[in-house]
């Protein structure tokens, strides 16, 4: 099941609950601190739910038809394991697409844990926490967002992503 609104895209339980909880186990350990979060990077050709996210990338592509009709290539990079404790959040209005990270085209996130808060988009919109849940979103301006601080100060836990541009492409008609 999923939700659609202005190019974001909740799909619902994609991680059952003992699935979320093995991934906290495997990377929440060894931890690098950022600002906000804490943070593990994840090789993404070994994670071993990279299916998962297949099947979430190709409802979003038949959901938005446009996005295959781009003119470079793209695919999954970029999975960060992130840990804001204690109630943190990144605060920050941001969108993924920047100078230091010119060929993000597509973000993701997957919801580790519930919480009565989420990500907020400028827009006003705002996607709970609910665990197993994934977000796919255009990673520029027109989705500037940020995350929400979790009222009740409990730890939180996602996994972002990227979709980014690998390959110089040319229209084919």
């Amino acid at each position: 099941m999923f939700k659609k609104n202005n190019y974001t895209m909740e799909i619902f339980n994609v991680f059952s609950k003992p699935e979320c909880v093995d991934v906290l186990n495997q990377y929440n350990k060894n931890l690098k601190e950022a600002v906000f979060y804490k943070y593990a990077d994840i090789d993404y050709s070994k994670f071993k739910y990279i299916k998962k996210l297949a099947n979430c990338i190709d409802i979003y592509k038949k959901e938005y038809r446009e996005i295959n009709l781009t003119a470079s290539k793209w695919k999954l990079d970029d999975l960060t394991f992130k840990a804001f404790l204690n109630g943190k959040n990144f605060d920050p209005w941001h969108s993924e697409h920047s100078i230091c990270h010119p060929n993000r085209m597509l973000a993701l996130q997957i919801y580790l844990t519930n919480h009565n808060c989420g990500t907020q988009f400028f827009s006003k919109q705002i996607i709970k926490s609910e665990i197993g849940k994934v977000l796919l979103f255009p990673a520029y301006f027109t989705h500037t967002h940020r995350g929400q601080s979790c009222p009740e100060k409990k730890d939180r836990y996602i996994i972002t992503g990227y979709y980014l541009f690998y390959e110089k492409g040319k229209y084919e008609f």
